[in-house]
C-alpha cells in the first residue's frame, strides 16, 4: 500500500470515529441516553499514573504552527468564501424578520441549508512523520482564550460563527431560552464544535449542577488544549467527591502542559487523599524536574521521601532518577547526608561515573584521567586526609568497579590507614569494598583488605566478614583455611545456611562424610525457629550415602511432616483416616478438637496442613523432589523392615495439600504400610473409598484379601455384602464371602455362596473350597451321614485336579500339556493328599504326598523357597509315620528336609 493510500484509509477511520462521536453527543443532547462514558475514563493512548504521563515534546503547544504558501492561499480563499455566505445568510434573516431582532422560534432551523465542515475527531491522533507527509496534516490555528489557554482553530463556519454570536447575545440579554435553541441547532448541524457547549454549560451554571458539569465536560473534550477548564472539572469533582474522574482530569491537564509544577502537585495530593501511594510517589518523582526556583528545599525533600520509598520497594532506579533530577535542579542544596545517599544509588545502579563527577565536583578530590571531561582512563587519584570516610569507600567501590586495578594497594592502605577497624560501625564499609573486589575476581586482595579484622584481637569479628573471607578463600582453592572461615561463621551465625551449605560440601569433598553430615545440622536455632528444607534434605541424602539408615529415616519423616499435623497416638490417626481421603480437614478438626484447639488456634494448625507449597522464602524444595525423596525413604524402610516409620511418614504426605499432586499414588501406598504394620482398619478406611471409585479392579481385591487374611474385623463381611447388593459388577466377588464363611466355620452359609457359583462358572478353586467344606462337616461330632461327607470331599478333589491340570493346560506359558510334567503336579498331589490325610485315608495321602515330593521342575528348582512345598509335605509324612509308630522314618524325612 502506497503512503496517499495509507492516509486515506487512516482519514477514513477518523470521520467514521467522528460520526459515533457526533451522533452520541446529538444522543444525549436530545435526552436520548445517559451521558457518553467514553469522557469519564482515560483514553487508549494516554498513560496512567506510573508512567511518562505528558513528558512529551510540546509539539501540541509548538507544533503544526509553520505552515506554507499554499496553506495560507487556501486559508484565506475559504475565509472569503465564508464572509459571503454569512452576509447571504445574514440578509435572509433580516428579510424574513424585518421588524423583530430575534424573537423566539423565529428562525426555522430544520430548512437551513448550511455548509458543513470536515468533522474532526475528539482524539489527538498521532501520525508518525516519516509515514505521512507534512503537506497532509489538518492545518490548525491557535488563538489565546479568555481563560489563558491554547484552543484549536473552531469547526463551525462562518454562518454557524454567526448564529453562535447570535446565541450569546441572547443569553447576555437574559434571552436564555433562544439562546439554548440557537446553540442546540448549531450542535446539530456540528456535534463536534466546542463552541455551543461552553455557552450552555454557561446558562445551566446557576440552574442545574449535573447539566453545567456535563456540558463543560462535553466542550473541554472537544477543546482538550484548555487545561485550565480540566483544573476547574477537577475540582468540581473533588468538591462532590468523584476523586478517580478528577484524577483523570488532571493527567489530562498535565498532557495539554507537562511543565506545570503545581498541577501535577495538585495530582499527587489527590492521590493521596485516594490512597494511591504508589501512583502518588510517580507523580511526585515526574514533578521534580520541573520545580520552581522558589521551591528548591521543597523538592529536595519530596526526592528524599521518594527515594527512600522506591529503595524500600527494590526499585532502585527509580530511586536514582528522584534523587538525579533533584541533583541536578537543587544540587547546591545538598548536604553531605544527601551526596551519600545520592552516590549509594549511583553504586546500587552501576553508575559509577556520576559518583566520581559528584566527588570532582564537590570535595577536593585530585583525579587525572586521559580527558578531563571522560573518566575512561583514570591515571592516579589523591584522596585527602579529611575525606569522610562513606565517601572515601564510594570512591574505592567506583574505581574498582571503573577496572582502575593499578591503584588496588594505594587505595587498600588508605583504608587501612583512615578507616582503622576500631569500631564496629566501620566494619561494613570494609564489607562494600570487599564484595566490590570479589566482584572483579581480586580474591587476594579482598583478603589483604580484611586480614586485619580476623586477625586482630581489638574487636570481635563479626560472621559476615569471616563469610566474605572464606569465599574469597574457596575461589582461591585454599580449603583447609576455608573450612576454618566457615565453621566460624556457622558459630556466629547458626541461621546462615548457605554457609552451613558450602562447608559441607567443602568437608564431603575432603571425605569427612561424619563431620560434612553434622555441618548440616541444626542444633544451633532455638525452639519454634522453622526447619529449613533445603538443609533437612541434604542432610538426608548425605546420610543415606554413609549408610546411617535409622538417622536418615528420622530425619526424612520430620522433613515430610514439616507441614503437616502431628499425630500422637492411634485414635488421631483413626479419625485422619476417617472417611479415607486423601485430605481429611473434617478428621483433621476432630483432632484439633481432642487437643482441646479451637477457634483461632484452630485455623492457624488447619492453614499449616493447607499450604500446598512452603511460604517460606528459604524452603526451596520442589515438591518433585521431596516425592522422590518419600519414594526412596518407604524403599528403603521396608528393607530394613521398620514398618512404623513407613506408616508415620504415610500419614505426613496424606495431612497435608502439598502433594495433592500424587494423591492416587499415596493412597495406595498408606494401605501397603498400614498392612505391614499390622493396621487393617486403618488401611480398610483406605481401601473401601479405592474400591468404591473402581469396584472392578482385581489389584484393589487382592488387597481387600490380604486384608481379611490378617484382620480380624467383621466390618469386611458387611461391608461386602452391601458392596455386592449396590454395584452389579462386583458380583463376581461374592466368593469372598463363602471365604468368610468358611474362615467363621460356618460351612453351610459357605456351601451356599460356593455352589451357586461353582455351577455358574466351575473353577479349580471353587471345587477345592467345597472338597475342604465337606472334608471339615466329615470331621465334626454330629454327623450322620459322615461318609457321604467323606465322598464328596475325594470327588470334588478330583474334579479340583481335573480342573485345575486342564486349566493350567490351557494357559499360553505352559508348552507340555501332560499333568504329570506340568508346574502344578506338585500342588495338587499335595492338596489331594491333605484331603485323604484329614479323612484318615493315610495309604491314600503317602502315595499322593510321595508323588508330590518326588517331582522336580526347573521352575521349583529356580523358585524354591517361594514355589516348593517339599518342606510342608515332608512334615505330614514324618506325622503319618509317627502316629504308626514308625519313628526312624518320620525321623528320617524330618532330617532331610526340615531341619535348618
Amino acid at each position: 500500500m502506497d503512503l496517499a493510500a495509507s492516509c486515506d484509509v487512516v482519514i477514513e477511520e477518523i470521520n467514521n470515529d467522528d460520526e459515533d462521536e457526533g451522533n452520541l453527543i446529538q444522543k444525549f443532547v436530545h435526552g436520548e441516553a445517559d451521558f457518553p462514558d467514553f469522557y469519564t475514563k482515560l483514553d487508549p493512548h494516554e498513560q496512567p499514573d506510573d508512567e511518562d504521563d505528558g513528558e512529551e515534546d510540546e509539539e501540541e503547544e509548538d507544533g503544526d504552527a509553520e505552515m506554507g504558501t499554499s496553506d495560507i492561499n487556501d486559508i484565506r480563499s475559504s475565509q472569503e468564501r465564508e464572509m459571503q455566505e454569512q452576509a447571504e445568510f445574514k440578509a435572509n434573516i433580516m428579510q424574513g424578520f424585518p421588524n423583530i431582532e430575534l424573537p423566539p422560534g423565529a428562525l426555522n432551523f430544520s430548512n437551513m441549508t448550511v455548509p458543513k465542515r470536515k468533522k474532526q475527531s475528539r482524539k489527538d491522533r498521532k501520525m508518525n512523520a516519516d509515514d505521512i507527509p507534512s503537506t497532509s496534516r489538518r492545518v490548525r490555528s491557535t488563538s489565546s482564550t479568555s481563560t489563558g489557554g491554547v484552543r484549536k482553530r473552531s469547526l463551525l463556519n462562518v454562518a454557524l460563527q454567526g448564529l453562535m454570536g447570535e446565541a450569546n447575545l441572547c443569553f447576555a440579554r437574559g434571552q436564555i431560552q433562544m439562546a439554548e435553541k440557537i446553540c442546540l441547532e448549531i450542535i446539530r448541524q456540528n456535534p463536534l464544535a466546542p463552541e455551543p457547549f461552553f455557552t450552555l454549560a454557561e446558562i445551566y451554571e446557576s440552574r442545574d449542577t449535573e447539566k453545567f458539569l456535563n456540558f463543560l465536560t462535553i466542550a473541554v473534550h472537544l477543546n482538550p488544549s484548555d487545561r485550565y477548564q480540566w483544573i476547574r472539572i477537577a475540582e468540581m469533582h473533588i468538591a462532590q467527591g468523584n476523586l478517580q474522574r478528577a484524577r483523570i482530569y488532571y493527567t489530562r491537564a498535565i498532557k495539554v502542559h507537562p511543565r506545570d509544577y503545581d498541577l501535577r502537585l495538585r495530582k499527587a495530593r489527590l492521590l493521596d487523599m485516594m490512597g494511591e501511594k504508589t501512583a502518588a510517589l510517580f507523580t511526585y518523582l515526574k514533578m521534580i524536574q520541573h520545580c520552581p526556583v522558589d521551591r528548591h528545599e521543597l523538592c529536595l525533600v519530596t526526592a528524599k521521601n521518594v527515594a527512600k520509598h522506591f529503595h524500600g520497594c527494590n526499585k532502585y532506579h527509580l530511586a536514582l532518577e528522584a534523587m538525579q533530577s533533584a541533583y541536578g535542579v537543587c544540587g547546591h542544596l545538598f548536604s553531605l547526608e544527601d551526596l551519600n545517599l545520592y552516590m549509594e544509588l549511583c553504586i546500587i545502579n552501576k553508575q559509577y561515573f556520576k559518583v566520581l563527577q559528584c566527588l570532582r565536583e564537590r570535595t577536593n578530590l585530585e583525579l587525572e584521567t586521559e580527558k578531563e571531561e571522560q573518566l575512561d582512563l583514570i591515571f592516579y587519584c589523591v584522596i585527602p586526609d579529611d575525606y569522610l570516610p562513606d565517601f572515601r569507600v564510594k570512591l574505592c567501590v567506583a574505581l574498582i568497579n571503573l577496572k582502575a586495578h593499578h591503584l588496588l594497594g594505594y587505595l587498600i592502605q588508605n583504608i587501612h590507614e583512615h578507616i582503622p577497624p576500631l569500631e564496629t560501625d566501620r566494619l561494613h564499609l570494609y564489607c562494600d569494598i570487599a564484595e566490590a573486589l570479589m566482584q572483579e575476581h581480586k580474591y587476594a586482595e579482598a583478603i589483604s583488605l580484611l586480614r586485619p579484622i580476623t586477625d586482630g584481637d581489638i574487636i570481635e569479628c563479626p560472621a559476615f566478614i569471616w563469610l566474605k573471607q572464606a569465599e574469597c578463600l574457596r575461589h582461591l582453592n585454599r580449603c583447609n583455611e576455608a573450612i576454618e572461615s566457615y565453621t566460624r561463621v556457622v558459630e556466629y551465625a547458626p541461621y546462615c545456611y548457605e554457609a552451613k551449605f558450602t562447608l559441607s560440601a567443602l568437608l564431603k569433598q575432603q571425605g569427612r562424610h561424619i563431620e560434612a553430615v553434622k555441618a548440616l545440622e541444626q542444633s544451633g536455632e532455638h525452639e519454634g525457629q522453622p526447619l529449613h528444607a533445603r538443609l533437612l534434605y541434604e542432610r538426608c541424602i548425605m546420610l543415606q550415602q554413609i549408610n546411617e539408615i535409622e538417622e536418615f529415616l528420622e530425619i526424612g519423616c520430620v522433613l515430610l511432616g514439616r507441614q503437616s499435623i502431628k499425630l500422637r497416638n492411634r485414635e488421631e490417626m483413626q479419625a485422619a483416616a476417617n472417611g479415607g481421603s486423601f485430605y481429611n480437614s473434617e478428621g483433621l478438626k476432630v483432632i484439633l478438637q481432642m487437643r482441646n484447639i479451637i477457634g483461632d488456634e484452630a485455623d492457624k494448625a488447619l492453614e499449616v496442613s493447607k499450604s500446598s507449597s512452603s511460604n517460606n522464602a528459604t524452603d526451596d524444595l520442589s515438591v518433585h523432589d521431596e516425592y522422590q525423596l518419600f519414594l526412596e525413604l518407604m524403599r528403603i524402610g521396608f528393607l530394613h523392615k521398620n514398618t512404623s516409620i513407613l506408616e508415620r511418614m504415610c500419614f505426613a504426605m496424606v495431612t497435608t495439600k502439598r502433594f495433592v499432586g500424587y494423591h492416587v499414588e499415596l493412597e495406595r501406598i498408606i494401605i501397603l504400610a498400614c498392612y505391614f504394620n499390622n493396621d487393617c482398619s486403618i488401611a480398610f478406611s483406605y481401601l473401601r473409598e479405592l474400591i468404591h471409585k473402581n469396584a472392578s479392579s482385581k489389584p484393589l481385591w487382592n488387597l481387600m484379601c490380604l486384608l481379611i487374611q490378617k484382620g480380624q474385623d467383621l466390618r469386611y463381611h458387611r461391608y461386602i455384602n452391601r458392596l455386592i447388593q449396590r454395584q452389579p459388577q462386583a458380583k463376581g466377588m461374592r466368593i469372598l464371602t463363602g471365604h468368610y464363611h468358611l474362615h467363621c466355620s460356618s460351612y453351610k452359609y459357605a456351601l451356599n455362596v460356593y455352589v451357586p457359583l461353582y455351577k455358574e462358572q466351575p473353577t479349580a478353586l471353587l471345587a477345592l473350597c467345597i472338597a475342604v467344606i465337606f472334608q471339615q462337616i466329615s470331621m465334626q461330632k454330629k454327623v450322620l451321614r459322615k461318609c457321604a461327607a467323606v465322598s464328596q470331599s475325594v470327588v470334588f478333589a478330583q474334579k479340583y485336579a481335573e480342573l485345575r491340570s486342564t486349566a493350567f493346560a490351557m494357559s499360553p506359558n505352559n508348552v507340555d500339556s501332560s499333568m504329570e510334567n506340568s508346574v502344578t503336579y506338585q500342588e495338587i498331589n499335595y492338596n489331594l493328599g491333605r484331603i485323604y490325610h484329614q479323612c484318615g485315608l493315610f495309604h491314600l495321602a503317602v502315595e499322593y504326598y510321595e508323588k508330590a515330593l518326588n517331582f522336580t521342575h526347573p521352575l521349583l528348582e529356580k523358585h524354591e523357597k517361594i514355589l516348593s512345598l517339599k518342606q510342608e509335605i515332608a512334615f505330614n509324612l514324618h506325622l503319618i509315620y509317627r502316629s504308626s509308630g514308625n519313628f526312624a522314618k518320620a525321623r528320617q524325612y524330618l532330617y532331610e528336609y526340615c531341619v535348618v
